[in-house]
């Protein structure tokens, strides 16, 4: 019961605000691109749209230099293909979570009572 409270208010941080929300679109967007270009478009050579999720969602989705070759390009099998997405989602609602704890910290509360009141 805990933890789902504790995992509800996760969720609610990086979803309550329209900066984190216009954050996971643009993720979101970002992955859909990758996942059609490396489906449905053939390169004669490297293309670099995988790196765009994984740039969108550093600094925790750098942890992805550890894992092996092949993971970040989508030329490895559907293993690692499944682990890169569930790393970027995971990174985003992350990232989006803390943008929200940022906003909160930030913005000052409606109920409060100002200074000058």
């Amino acid at each position: 019961m805990n933890s789902n409270r504790r995992t509800r208010t996760l969720l609610t941080l990086a979803t309550d605000n329209w900066l984190s929300r216009a954050y996971l679109a643009v993720v979101a967007a970002a992955t859909v691109f990758f996942l059609f270009d490396t489906f449905f478009v053939s390169h004669t050579d490297a293309s670099m749209s995988g790196a765009v999720p994984w740039l969108l969602t550093a600094p925790l989705s750098f942890l992805y230099t550890l894992l092996p070759e092949g993971t970040l390009n989508g030329s490895g099998d559907g293993a690692f293909l499944a682990l890169y997405l569930v790393g970027i989602g995971a990174a985003a609602l992350a990232n989006a979570g803390f943008m929200g704890f940022a906003l909160r910290r930030i913005r000052p509360a409606s109920g409060r009572a100002t200074a000058g009141a």
